[in-house]
């Protein structure tokens, strides 16, 4: 993994910190030595952890724009963890824009993907990075990169999620937003609806099981990396989630299976096992601001892989990768 033992050179505002997840990645990066401060709502959640790992911290809603101005004075990258995203992201990504500083988030909502393409141009001309899906993403995306390569022309890509572990409320208040976008796929370079896609059964290694259509977000993210024109993807859960979310059980495993079709119809699979639940998430978004602040990015609106190629795979902890 890449060295986070000494304090970057940028600083990072993480807003949502006080969340499930955003508590986990604000203790992270003080585990790891980044240089930031945190933000959000609620005064009370922010002085408390503030407190506790002895950083500065903002209050302010996400629509107070000079809050944003404030918090993001003299600020590298901004890493939001509020979700849902759809009511945080478009607020947070313009307030970067105007404050020419990079913005980064961890969700897993499929129209927030869309919104971030359309802020290429603006992020190209402010010299900024946008980057949406620095959660599941930082995994699955540079193994599409790692799959597309072993054929010779990639035309058709199929995903499939197997996820262990259980939801926050953030996330289930997300996945009612994945829901009502409806099932995505791309053909032929176009994104479309299909309302009438059906089951399809996947070998995760325990023969097959029956995974459902989902938009999980290649269609736009994995489109960026690799231009791919034919994109379906699936979910399955492993198990009935938790009623509560305990970061130090151990929530099982999580399977990402990526199956590319070449031009002249071979097929070829590879899949990732990183462990079940959240704190997978918690790695994969440090690594990917740990190595903005540290200026290295690329301006405009990328994917996890565009930005940072199938190396970044090399970089995540417990992430075991299997070419079938």
């Amino acid at each position: 993994m890449t060295s986070l033992n000494k304090i970057a050179n940028g600083k990072l505002l993480i807003y949502g910190a006080t969340g499930y997840t955003g508590s986990l990645i604000a203790t992270e990066a003080a585990r790891r030595g980044l240089d930031f401060e945190i933000a959000g709502r609620s005064a009370d959640k922010l002085a408390a952890l503030a407190a506790e790992l002895k950083v500065p911290y903002h209050v302010f809603s996400v629509d107070d724009a000079a809050g944003w101005k404030a918090s993001l004075e003299g600020k590298t990258a901004l890493l939001n963890i509020a979700g849902p995203f759809s009511e945080t992201a478009d607020q947070a990504m313009e307030a970067s824009l105007q404050s020419k500083v990079h913005y980064i988030d961890i969700t897993a909502e499929v129209d927030i993907y869309r919104l971030a393409a359309s802020k290429d141009a603006a992020a190209t001309a402010a010299g900024i990075m946008v980057l949406s899906g620095a959660g599941l993403f930082t995994t699955y995306d540079p193994l599409v990169v790692h799959t597309a390569k072993r054929v010779k022309t990639p035309v058709a890509l199929r995903a499939a999620f197997k996820y262990s572990g259980g939801f926050t409320p953030g996330s289930v208040a997300s996945s009612a937003k994945i829901i009502n976008a409806g099932i995505l796929m791309r053909k032929n370079g176009i994104l479309e609806q299909v309302p009438d896609a059906k089951p399809i059964a996947f070998d995760f290694g325990n023969g097959p099981e029956e995974s459902f259509p989902m938009p999980l977000g290649g269609v736009v993210v994995s489109y960026k990396s690799t231009g791919i024109p034919d994109i379906e993807e699936y979910f399955l859960m492993a198990q009935a989630p938790d009623a509560e979310i305990d970061a130090h059980k151990t929530e099982g495993q999580s399977i990402i299976l990526i199956e590319i079709t070449d031009a002249d119809g071979t097929v070829v699979r590879s899949k990732a096992e990183t462990p079940g639940g959240y704190m997978s998430t918690v790695t994969s978004a440090i690594e990917v601001v740990s190595r903005v602040i540290k200026g290295q990015y690329k301006p405009g609106y990328q994917s996890p892989a565009s930005a940072y190629g199938e190396e970044l795979l090399n970089s995540l902890s417990n992430v075991k990768i299997i070419d079938l």
